[in-house]
Formats: C-alpha cells, sequence, structure tokens
C-alpha cells in the first residue's frame, strides 16, 4: 500500500511540477496585480539594459538574472508547513510560511486564498527580490570574466522561465 501512495504522490508532484508555468501564465492573462507589478518591474530592469554599454550589460543582466533565480528557489526551498489541529474557516490560520531570509508569505490551508498574496506582504517579497539582486550581482562581478553575451542570455532564459514557475506556485498557494 505504501507503494502505491509514494507513486501517486510522486505522480501528483510531477503534474503540479508541469502546471506551474502555465498556472503563472494564467495569473498574468487575468489580471493578478501582483503578477503584473512583478513582471513591470523586471520588465523595466531588463528594459533599462539598452542604453547601458554592451561590456557593463552582460554583468548586469547577469546579475539581474542571477538574483531573480536565487530568489525564486530561495522561495521554494524556504517553503515550511506549520502545525495545526484543526482551521477555523471564520479565521483561518496561515498553514505555511515561505521566504528567505525574510519571511514574506504566510500561505492559507487550500482553498482559502484569494488567488495572490496579501497586499500587506508585498513589501517583503521585494526586500528579498533586492536582497537576492545584490547576492547576483556580487556573483555576476565575482565572475564577470567569465560571462560573455550568450551566458547572459542564457541566464535570462531561465530567469524567465523559473519567474513563470514562481508566478504559477504562488498562484498555487494562494488559491
Amino acid at each position: 500500500m505504501e507503494i502505491i501512495e509514494l507513486i501517486g504522490s510522486f505522480v501528483a508532484r510531477l503534474i503540479m511540477l508541469i502546471m506551474l508555468p502555465f498556472m503563472g501564465l494564467v495569473s498574468l492573462i487575468f489580471l493578478n496585480l501582483f503578477s503584473w507589478l512583478y513582471v513591470s518591474i523586471i520588465g523595466i530592469l531588463f528594459a533599462v539594459q539598452i542604453i547601458i554599454p554592451k561590456n557593463i550589460r552582460i554583468i548586469t543582466v547577469a546579475a539581474l538574472s542571477l538574483g531573480i533565480i536565487t530568489m525564486w528557489i530561495s522561495l521554494f526551498a524556504s517553503y515550511q508547513g506549520l502545525p495545526y489541529n484543526y482551521i477555523d474557516f471564520s479565521n483561518p490560520a496561515a498553514a505555511a510560511l515561505g521566504g528567505f531570509p525574510i519571511t514574506a508569505f504566510e500561505y492559507p490551508p487550500a482553498a482559502l486564498g484569494s488567488n495572490e498574496p496579501p497586499f500587506d506582504t508585498w513589501g517583503l517579497f521585494y526586500l528579498n527580490l533586492g536582497f537576492w539582486f545584490v547576492v547576483g550581482s556580487s556573483v555576476a562581478i565575482i565572475l564577470r570574466k567569465y560571462l560573455n553575451n550568450q551566458i547572459s542570455f542564457k541566464l535570462f532564459g531561465v530567469s524567465v522561465i523559473i519567474s513563470l514557475y514562481g508566478i504559477g506556485y504562488l498562484f498555487a498557494q494562494f488559491d
């Protein structure tokens, strides 16, 4: 019986992993304000790269991309379920926490979310993003002699894909 449960759990997680980027796109298409703000801020940061000289642009695109990638990975990895015995549906308690180094989100129990993070947690999310931009910048500066246009472009592509996963992840957590 345990083997069947393990296989079922693995299949369910695999399906969720495949669905997250599509959920991120749905979140963007159906005007989730949090997703639009995130995409707008990141879009502006990358659009500014056009006016920066090419030798510096390679480093800054890599730094932004590394910051985005590490921020989402830290958010995924910092998920921490909270123990609870019951849920009072009139006053739902957080079922889990997420965010590193600052806890940004308190995830609601399943089916009690509003499809986007509460407004008062957005600042903590962007504070974490700023922290990870500093980390990404530090790594990019240290590795600058290994960076070229092709590597920066690949990092940018990975940051776009992981952002879709991240937006879908938040959409699923607050659904």
